[in-house]
Order: structure tokens, then C-alpha cells, then sequence
């Protein structure tokens, strides 16, 4: 009787409150930082630089991480998947939403008007 009751909850369990796992998705966070570091050295090197073009860069500095960081969690309930950063990946597939966060970031892309998950 205890195994019956066991096994019934244990099947309970998993078709009614487990989440099944969703896999792994990819971004590229070295590529998305390259760009603004790109943008920032940009705006500084034009020939005079305002102090406003200084503001307006320490700004994009500052706000950058936070905002990679909200992306990221929204692209991470988007997708129920677990996001990892691509470099740490060694082998094995994983879907790349590098474009994806670029677009949220308001990054070109080229792939702004795709939807979630299709490929490029």
C-alpha cells in the first residue's frame, strides 16, 4: 500500500507541479560590451569634445551594466530557458539570443523585427 501511494504521488508530483526544463540558450555579452565600448571611445574622440559629450558618455558608462543585467532577466523569462555566457560554453547545441539582447539593448542588429526564437 505505502509503495501504491508513493508512486501515485510521485506521478502527481510530476505532471502537475514539477516545471519540466526548458535547455540552455547562448548570448555573446563580450560583443555587446565591444559595441558600447566602441560607441563611448567614439563619442570621445570626435575632435572637440564638449563637456556635454563627456556627460553624455560617463552616462552610457554607467548605465550599461544595469542595463545588460535587466535585459538579460527579461531575455531569461522570454525564453524559460537558463542563459549562459558563450564563451563559457564548450561543446554541445545551444540556441544564440545575441541578437536578441542587442535588440533590447536598442543595438543594430539587423534582426530587430524577428520575433523570439526565430532564427536570423
Amino acid at each position: 500500500m505505502a509503495l501504491l501511494v508513493s508512486t501515485v504521488s510521485l506521478a502527481a508530483y510530476h505532471f502537475w507541479l514539477a516545471k519540466p526544463t526548458a535547455g540552455f540558450a547562448v548570448v555573446d555579452l563580450a560583443s555587446v560590451v565591444k559595441i558600447k565600448e566602441t560607441e563611448f571611445t567614439t563619442l570621445l574622440s570626435r575632435p572637440n569634445v564638449s563637456d556635454e559629450d563627456r556627460k553624455a558618455a560617463y552616462l552610457m558608462v554607467s548605465r550599461i551594466g544595469p542595463a545588460i543585467e535587466h535585459a538579460v532577466d527579461r531575455l531569461q523569462k522570454e525564453c524559460g530557458c537558463t542563459i549562459v555566457v558563450k564563451s563559457a560554453v564548450i561543446a554541445g547545441p545551444a540556441e544564440d539570443l545575441t541578437p536578441r539582447l542587442k535588440a533590447m539593448l536598442g543595438m543594430s542588429t539587423g534582426t530587430e523585427a524577428q520575433g523570439f526564437g526565430e532564427k536570423p
